[in-house]
């Protein structure tokens, strides 16, 4: 207890688990956001959550998971210290006596586990280019830019050159995130249901009239997820109230929040599913998800305050002396900047291995059948599999790579490597420059 400062709180969870009735079940829970102030309002109804291990299902008994541990705890209200990357003149100690340096501030942290874990790079980018080594080897490595040439179409040996290195340094790093993340929590599945009630269908006695529909997340984890919170200081708004009529600036920003969040997730699966029956033909799955978004930093803060803004009276704009209205309170939320000194804001990237729509056995998404030569590490084909079915949005590497999985657990003692990259999407760089959402009263 020595040891115990009262800052904060780290907590780990064992056996976590949600298990909520079907929709129609009278004791079911459900979630209801009204979205229109009436007699009879629209409203979504979310039913049916269920969260659970990985792994187990209903026929067999659902069983819960944990996330953290007592060197990687779930954190609450921790107290941590945040030091600004800009470089200016600052009152540290609030008395007049001005330095120049870096401003630190006393923040409210709060962390999932594996909070301090960064995005893998999934990119096939990241193995591509050309790479020198020193002189004194007097050869270079050719990264490839795609696949060797004619490794999915020659009926004979090609030649891969590094290939196999790239795949197993892939597998290598992607193994050793796994390892982290094993550590830090278990995957979890998530369910949930979606009703949208109208006039369309509130007196329906149909069963599913209120239906739209369910969303599965399966084998997810959340890895860098964090949030630092710290008051603000103001962002240099001026008094002169004619600079903020006529769709202006606002002005007179109360002392309010600092934010700094950052949220990555890993799903093995993310499925739509708008067939209350559950049908493959209503489906739309995304494979592979790794998403990675930072949301404010130390130097580029999101803060919440409130404002003053002078509004125009509705009606008036259009008059040669539009009705300028006293300035009223309103709520802002604002990215600032990024000052000039500082090199980059923190980025975010998305990738998706593969999507897949409906039926894999529907006519109208098969794009083909062509055999697939599987090859060692030397580029000799070890095995051909014929008429493999290609399907839309389904890259040929993802493709390839089932079938070398299919391979290597037939053949465990000979396995053949992996290609290094295999996505359909890659959404890089992701950064907010600029952001202002402020409230208006009509």
């Amino acid at each position: 207890m020595s040891e115990v400062t009262g800052e904060g709180i780290g907590a780990v969870f064992d056996d976590v688990l949600l298990n909520s009735a079907d929709y129609n079940d009278p004791e079911s829970f459900k979630i209801r956001l009204q979205l229109t102030d009436t007699a009879d309002p629209d409203y979504m109804i979310f039913s049916e959550l269920r969260m659970f291990r990985s792994g187990s299902n209903e026929q067999t008994g659902l069983l819960g998971g944990r996330f953290g541990t007592y060197d990687d705890p779930f954190y609450v209200a921790d107290i941590r210290e945040i030091t600004e990357s800009h470089i200016g003149n600052i009152d540290p100690q609030n008395d007049g006596s001005f330095i120049n340096g870096s401003r630190v501030h006393t923040a409210l942290y709060m962390g999932f586990p594996a909070a301090d874990l960064q995005q893998l790079d999934r990119s096939f980018d990241s193995f591509s280019g050309h790479y020198y080594p020193p002189a004194d080897e007097h050869t270079d490595i050719n990264y490839f830019r795609g696949l060797p040439q004619d490794f999915f179409t020659a009926s004979g040996s090609v030649d891969v050159s590094n290939l196999p290195y790239l795949s197993e340094s892939f597998a290598a790093q992607s193994e050793q995130r796994e390892l982290l993340l094993d550590q830090a929590t278990d995957k979890f599945d998530l369910h949930f249901r979606v009703d949208m009630i109208n006039d369309t269908n509130r007196d329906s006695s149909e069963a599913n009239a209120s239906f739209l529909t369910y969303a599965d997340l399966e084998g997810v984890r959340l890895y860098g997820t964090s949030a630092y919170l710290w008051a603000h200081s103001g962002q240099n708004e001026t008094t002169d109230t004619s600079m903020y009529q006529y769709g202006g600036q606002p002005f007179y920003g109360n002392r309010g929040l600092s934010m700094a969040v950052s949220a990555g997730l890993q799903a093995d699966v993310i499925r739509l599913t708008t067939d209350p029956a559950g049908a493959a033909s209503g489906a739309l799955e995304l494979r592979g998800v790794d998403a990675y978004l930072p949301l404010g930093n130390a130097d580029q803060p999101m803060t919440i305050s409130t404002v003053q803004y002078a509004q125009v009276e509705r009606g008036t704009w259009k008059n040669a002396n539009p009705t300028v209205m006293a300035p009223t309170t309103q709520l802002r939320i604002e990215i600032g900047g990024l000052p000039q000194d500082v090199a980059q804001a923190p980025q975010g990237n998305i990738y998706i291995q593969s999507i897949a729509f409906g039926d894999e056995n529907d006519a109208d998404l098969i794009t083909g059948y062509e055999d697939i030569y599987l090859r060692d590490a030397n580029g000799n084909i070890v095995s051909t599999v014929d008429d493999v079915t290609h399907q839309a949005f389904i890259p040929k590497t993802v493709i390839y790579n089932e079938q070398v999985a299919a391979y290597n657990q037939s053949n465990p003692g000979n396995p053949i490597p992996f290609l290094p990259n295999q996505n359909v999407v890659e959404i890089k760089g992701i950064e907010i420059q600029r952001l202002i959402i402020t409230t208006q009263d009509l």
